[in-house]
């Protein structure tokens, strides 16, 4: 089932298929666990920086970038603006836009929503803090600035320091637009997986706006117990 265990170690933990048992779901939820909700929209206020990630994540999900399923290693030659330029553009480079992994759905909305630029965060903050991060899983002798920033444990540590970090549970009441949510997918101890909520909130149940080799494309779904939670943070203003 996990057609992507080969390809996982190319571009480490940036997204990765899973193999689905009963012991990475928690289906079980109780009215108290969901969120009471009118119109299947967020009913409560969100700060200005909440607004800004949704803001950014909803421009995502319009776009539907198409799963990468080779998972490559790729030099930002792209600008935020998606235009191909022929060379690497850092700060501000993407891959191409028409395709992606999960870790891309996170970049990009925080640069539409004009938050922050994680290639050029992460490159600085590796950087300066190279013991923070595990760059030896992958062998690295110095930063990257064209995957370090596609990288689940990266972009893990990234927020852990620079966003509130919040209990990662399966109560769906729990969160809130514009969080970002990491999982484990095949409970194994690496963390492979990351997306947004959304503010689309169904029977008291969260959607999640990522990119998934299953679905193809950037979706906005109900897959919070999906899979082992493993990450929960919030932005902080």
């Amino acid at each position: 089932m996990n057609i992507l265990a080969g390809l996982l170690l190319s571009i480490v933990t940036s997204c990765g298929q899973t193999d689905q048992t009963e012991d990475n779901k928690n289906t079980t939820v109780t009215t108290s666990d969901t969120i009471e909700q009118s119109q299947n929209k967020y009913p409560g206020e969100l700060t200005e920086g909440q607004k800004k990630v949704l803001e950014g994540a909803k421009k995502v999900l319009e776009q539907k970038a198409e799963y990468d399923l080779s998972m490559a290693y790729y030099t930002t030659e792209y600008n935020e603006e998606g235009e191909y330029i022929g060379g690497k553009v850092f700060p501000g480079g993407d891959i191409d836009p028409k395709i992606g992994v999960c870790t891309d759905v996170v970049v990009r909305s925080l640069r539409k929503g004009d938050v922050v630029d994680l290639q050029e965060e992460l490159n600085k903050d590796i950087k300066n803090n190279w013991r923070d991060y595990p760059m030896s899983r992958w062998g690295a002798k110095k930063p990257d600035s064209n995957i370090d920033h596609r990288r689940v444990p990266n972009l893990e540590v990234w927020f852990s320091k620079y966003w509130q970090e919040l209990p990662a549970t399966y109560n769906h009441s729990d969160y809130q637009p514009g969080d970002v949510v990491i999982w484990d997918l095949n409970q194994d101890g690496t963390n492979d997986h990351i997306g947004i909520v959304s503010d689309k909130v169904v029977d008291g149940r969260i959607y999640i706006i990522h990119n998934f080799p299953d679905t193809g494309y950037v979706a906005e779904e109900d897959v919070l117990e999906e899979w082992q939670v493993t990450g929960h943070y919030r932005i902080n203003y």
